[in-house]
Order: structure tokens, then sequence, then C-alpha cells
């Protein structure tokens, strides 16, 4: 091989120069030493031939970063900042061309109109902030990747060592960069005027569409039946699995417990060995907890099958929930309160008890989206007693809660709504069982109506009804992740129908 001038900085022959780079050790640099002692045979380049090569390569990487991605970046933080104005501008209108419409419409249906204004108000703060992320995203990029890499280009260029060369080099090939960072996508909302009429108030406001879907309630005409199936035994409680298509099933005067599927063949049986007020099933581990009036006792039903005693309450346990954060909410008679599973009370911000207020709360479920919690409390009166107008001051209710059990709303009246198959108007409510659907709406299966009637997490307001019985009254439900509605009734007959 031809002599060149050596380079001086071998670390490992001091005094050496480099004058080879090694192809047969990753372009490993070489003094004169380093080929006789452990490269010899090796493939061999000039060092001089080398260097200009890789800044060859860095001059390429840097006419990209100028040239194309930062152009191209600061071109997007420009349009997020457009974008942000623009839509803006929008939401006001949609907003104005709402109000607008809503003053043909008549009194009764202002909720609705703030209900609408609310979602579109929302959406333009969540579109907003899709935008200003974008644009944060954008100019961290910018700032904190391209630009450096720029300059530090630029730098080895025009004063850096050779080592500094064909190291930035050996790092491009690596990905110095890491590419543009993926940006989230707004939503494309719109406003949907409808066509006023005396016979359809529910569309008489129009719609919102976010990215071209309805978000708006609306009734539903008719339930899509999956499956009915008879069962040899009534039953009052009504939990999911959490696999499978198949629902725990009990009724409080019973000690046996049942897994079904949605055919209603009985997979499993457990005689419990004490009647069972209720039962929950666990979001995280999938075991059934059970509620004893007779010792006030909480159990769990180990995996193994053994019914184990967790703890005691002080107060006569009438229903339980175990949250997504493996919280047990126990409903006693006179309160709700928060326990762990191993019995320890929770502590609220005060230093005292995680409790509710409640009458008799006999029903319990806990939404895993938002931690809420929701119970119904009969307030001490039967259903008979209560369509017969005995003990007016008494009005069943829900109660939804914070994963806290800070009070939310009690819903105590859900306005006048038609009974199925009649004009008979009805303004009572008796709420019997409850679950949240996925969007964390609260799902209540009311006697009056033989109904299951879905009302707004926030406000507790009536939205629809999602089902109603021809024959005999609904006895619980409960609704599977899959989005099967299970509704029992008390002939023994149990519905899985599609919720929408």
């Amino acid at each position: 091989m031809a002599a060149q001038t050596p380079v001086p900085g071998c670390p490992r022959h001091p005094g050496m120069g480099f004058v080879y780079v090694c192809k047969s050790c990753e372009d490993q640099l070489l003094c004169m030493e380093c080929v006789t002692d452990s490269h010899n045979g090796h493939t061999l380049d000039k060092l001089t031939d080398y260097v200009a090569g890789q800044k060859q390569e860095i001059q390429q990487f840097a006419d990209k970063l100028s040239k194309t991605d930062i152009p191209n970046t600061e071109g997007d933080i420009k349009e997020c900042g457009q974008q942000t104005k623009t839509h803006g501008g929008r939401y006001q209108k949609m907003i104005e061309d709402i109000k607008r419409q809503g003053k043909q419409m008549k009194d009764d249906i202002d909720s609705g109109i703030d209900l609408l204004v609310r979602m579109c108000t929302e959406l333009e703060e969540r579109n907003a902030c899709i935008s200003e992320k974008n644009k944060s995203t954008l100019t961290k990029y910018l700032r904190e990747d391209l630009k450096p890499n720029l300059e530090r280009c630029q730098e080895v260029l025009t004063s850096g060592t050779t080592v500094d060369v064909t190291t930035l080099a050996r790092e491009i090939r690596n990905g110095v960069s890491t590419g543009p960072p993926s940006l989230s996508d707004l939503q494309n909302v719109e406003y949907k005027p409808g066509t006023i009429s005396t016979e359809l108030l529910e569309r008489m406001l129009g719609k919102l569409l976010v990215d071209g879907v309805d978000e708006s309630y609306k009734p539903i005409p008719k339930c899509e039946l999956l499956y009915e199936f008879q069962t040899s035994f009534v039953y009052s409680n009504c939990n999911t699995c959490l696999n499978g298509d198949e629902a725990w099933l009990s009724h409080w005067t019973d000690y046996t417990i049942h897994r079904v599927d949605v055919k209603g063949k009985v997979n499993e049986e457990i005689d419990c060995q004490v009647k069972v007020q209720s039962m929950s099933v666990s979001p995280t581990t999938g075991r059934v907890w059970l509620c004893v009036v007779d010792d006030r006792s909480i159990r769990e039903i180990t995996t193994g099958g053994d019914i184990v005693t967790r703890f005691n309450v002080e107060n006569t346990p009438g229903s339980l929930c175990i949250t997504s954060d493996d919280m047990v909410v126990v409903g006693m008679k006179g309160g709700i309160q928060l326990y762990t599973t191993d019995g320890r009370a929770v502590s609220a911000g005060m230093g005292g008890p995680c409790r509710q207020a409640a009458v008799v709360p006999h029903h319990m479920t806990s939404c895993t989206l938002t931690g809420d919690v929701a119970a119904v409390d009969n307030d001490g009166v039967s259903f008979d007693d209560y369509m017969a107008g005995k003990n007016p001051g008494k009005q069943p209710s829900v109660i939804v809660m914070d994963k806290h059990l800070n009070l939310k709303f009690c819903c105590k009246d859900i306005g006048t709504r038609k009974t199925h198959g009649s004009d008979i108007q009805s303004s009572k409510f008796h709420p019997h069982d409850v679950c949240f659907d996925g969007a964390g709406d609260v799902l209540v299966m009311d006697y009056v109506t033989k109904s299951v009637l879905l009302i707004d997490r926030n406000t507790g307001h009536y939205m629809r009804t999602v089902y109603t019985s021809d024959r005999s009254k609904p006895m619980c439900i409960c609704l599977r992740d899959d989005g099967t509605l299970w509704v029992g009734h008390g002939n023994k007959s149990t519905k899985v129908i599609k919720y929408k």
C-alpha cells in the first residue's frame, strides 16, 4: 500500500497515528502497529479516502435537514397554529347555529340545547388541546432534535477532528435522528340541523357529528334480541363473568349461586352454605364476592373454590361491589362505606371513613371507566306500598358517587314517560337494579315502567328507554364489555339483547 501521512491519536499505541481503516472490523481506525499486531490479513482502506466518503455522507444528511426536514416541520407548526384559529371560528358558528335553531323550539327542549352546546364546547376545547399538543411536540422536535443535529453536522464539517467525523457518520448511519414525531388527528366535527317537527321533538334540535359519527342521544325503536332462555330458579342478582359469555345469577333467599351462559346452560353451581344477599364479580381477578346478612360478613370465593370470610361489617349489609382499584364498597342499612379487601375502612380527606348516606341500598355497581359507584336505594318502601301511595314521604332513588363516595347526584324522578304499549303517563320511579355502560352513563332497571332506562352520568337526566318488557317485570340487569345486556325477569326468563 502507498504511504500516507499518519493522523495522530491511536489510544492503543501512544505516539502512533492512524493510517488505515479496517473494513473487516466495522471501520476501526488503525495505526501501523494495530495492523501488524491484530489486523494482519484484514481488508484495509486508506484513511484519507475513507474520511472523504464520511464527509460526503454528513453533507448529504445536513442537506436533508436544512432543505427538507426543518422546512417541513416549520410548516407543520404553522399549520397547527392556523388550525386552532380556523376551528375556533367554526365552533363559534356552530354554537350560534344551535342557538338559532333552538329559538324555534318549545321551552321543554331547552335541556337538549344545553346538552349540544356543551358537547360542542367540549369538542372545541378537545381539538384546541390536540392542536396545541401537536404544536408543542413539533416545536420540541425542531428545537431538541433537528436543529442540534444540523449544528453538530456543520461544526464537525468545519472544525471536527477525524474521530469526530467518523463518529458522527457512524451515528448517522445508525439513526442519529428518530424521525418526525407522530401527531394526533383533529376530530372532524360538524353541526347538522334537523327538520322541525312536533312529532319528533328529540330530532328537532339536530345533531353533532364527531368524525362523521352521530354521538347525540336518540331512542332505539326496537331492541335486537340475541338470546332468550328460561331458568329453573328465580334470581334477583346478575353479574357478568370476566371471561366468556357467562353471568353469575343468585337470589337473596337462596344458598346457591349459578354460572350460566347466554343460552341458559348452567355451567357451575356453588353451594355457599349461607343465604347470599348480594354478590359482585371483581373486575381484576374475576372472583366472586358475597354479601351475607346472617353474620354481616363479606366473603370471597377463591380460585380453588373455597369460600373465605374476608371481614365483617357493623350494620346489616344489603349489597356490595368490587371496584377496578380492588376496593370493596358495601351498602348497609343507613349508609354506604368503602373498605380494602381485608376489611380496613378507607379514610376520606378529613380522616373519617369514606361514606355516603343511604337508607336501604340493595343493588350496587362500579364503573371501570370512571371509577364512579352507583347504588339503588328503596328508601325503605316496597314497590306495592309505593304504588299504593303509602308512606308518601319516601322516594326510591339511584345514588351516583365518585370513587371516594362523594355524591355526584341523587336521581329520584326522571320525568314523565309513556309506559309501553299505552298512552298512560307515569312520573313514578322505583328503581331496582343499576349498571354502567361503556361511556360511563347509568342504566337503571325501573319497576314502574318495567323498563331499562339510560340516565346521564353527570346530571342524572333521563336520556332514553333502552328496553321495555311486555310481560313480567325485569328483576336485574348487567352489561358485558361486548355490548350484550342481560335482563332477568321475575318469571325466570332471561333476555340477552344488543345494547346500542
